[in-house]
C-alpha cells in the first residue's frame, strides 16, 4: 500500500504566510540608519525653494524665495532672489554673507546658534546622523516615501532661540524644513525637486 500524500495546500499557506511576514518586516525597517543612507546618496543639485517666515509682530508672513545649493563635502549656499538679493554660504568654518558688493564673514565657531544651524543643514544633506547628535536629539517619524526629522536642540544656548527643526521629505529628498523658534515664530522652507 502506498503512503497517502499529504495536499499541498497547508505547505503553500505557511510558506506564504512566511513571506508576508518577511515582507512586513522589512516594510517596518525604516530608521534613522536607513534614512541617513538615502540622504548621503542623493544628488545634490541646486533647487529653487520659497520660504515663509511668520512672527508674532507681523500680520502677515514675509515671503523669500531663490535656490538651494549643496556641494558635498560641507558648502551650503542659499541665493535669495526676492524680495532682495543676498547670499549665505556656509563652508568649512564660518558663514559669508553677501549684500550688493558687501561681503561679511562670521566664524562658525563663535556662534553656537549658527553652528547648530549649519550642522542641521550639514547633517541632513549628507545624511551624518552623528553631526546632527552632535547638536540635537533626533526623533524619525513616517516611511521612507514620506518622513519627518525632528531635532531638538540639546544646549541652552540654541534653545533660548530654537525649540525645534523639522525636515520633512521622501526617500533622499528633503522637501520642507520648518524651523520653530522659542518666540513662538517660524519659517517653512519649501524646496522644489531636491534630490531628484
Amino acid at each position: 500500500m502506498m503512503p497517502s500524500r499529504l495536499p499541498h495546500w497547508p505547505l503553500r499557506l505557511v510558506v506564504l504566510l512566511l513571506l508576508l511576514c518577511i515582507t512586513s518586516v522589512q516594510a517596518q525597517s525604516f530608521d534613522l540608519v536607513r534614512l541617513m543612507q538615502l540622504l548621503n546618496a542623493a544628488p545634490t543639485p541646486e533647487v529653487p525653494y520659497t520660504e515663509k517666515k511668520y512672527s508674532s509682530l507681523l500680520a502677515e508672513p514675509v515671503l523669500s524665495s531663490g535656490t538651494l545649493a549643496f556641494r558635498r563635502p560641507d558648502t551650503v549656499e542659499k541665493n535669495m532672489k526676492l524680495p532682495r538679493n543676498e547670499r549665505y554660504i556656509i563652508t568649512a568654518d564660518e558663514l559669508v554673507l553677501v549684500r550688493g558688493n558687501s561681503e561679511k564673514r562670521l566664524p562658525l565657531s563663535s556662534q553656537p546658534l549658527l553652528s547648530a544651524f549649519a550642522a542641521s543643514l550639514r547633517g541632513v544633506l549628507t545624511g551624518d546622523a552623528e553631526l546632527l547628535r552632535k547638536h540635537y536629539q533626533l526623533t524619525l517619524s513616517g516611511e521612507e516615501k514620506n518622513w519627518r526629522l525632528e531635532l531638538v536642540p540639546q544646549e541652552s544656548s540654541i534653545t533660548r532661540y530654537v525649540e525645534r527643526i523639522l525636515v520633512s521629505g521622501q526617500a533622499g529628498r528633503v522637501d520642507q524644513i520648518e524651523v520653530r523658534e522659542s518666540s513662538g515664530d517660524r519659517s517653512m522652507m519649501q524646496i522644489q525637486g531636491a534630490g531628484r
